[in-house]
């Protein structure tokens, strides 16, 4: 800014040519600053875009993670379910199929030992 009031009021003890030489400068100045800054204005916005793509990318891979976390889950309550049917059904069983099993092996063991 300053060069650019410098150029505008002319520096003291410059004549014309000096002042349309530093207007041609700083028009010179300008436009590479200018060209710089489209070339950055441009990186961000592939970079943006890399972004934005990756980001729909992460985001359909946590989809398939969510329906792969909750295809498991819905195995392992089936199994738990299954488990509890099983568990729940036979537990009335144990006792008297224990207390037969004895009972025959005892009176098999007295059969042999009796008519030996």
């Amino acid at each position: 800014m300053r060069r650019a009031q410098n150029a505008a009021h002319g520096v003291p003890g410059a004549g014309p040519y000096k002042q349309n030489t530093d207007t041609q400068y700083l028009a010179e100045e300008n436009e590479h600053l200018t060209s710089e800054l489209k070339s950055k204005v441009k990186e961000l916005k592939t970079v943006s875009i890399e972004i934005g793509n990756e980001v729909r990318r992460q985001n359909t891979m946590l989809g398939e993670m969510d329906d792969e976390f909750f295809k498991s889950g819905n195995f392992l309550e089936r199994s738990m379910k299954r488990l509890g049917i099983i568990s729940k059904g036979s537990q009335h069983c144990h006792l008297p199929i224990l207390f037969a099993f004895c009972f025959i092996v005892f009176f098999l063991l007295w059969v042999a030992l009796k008519f030996r």
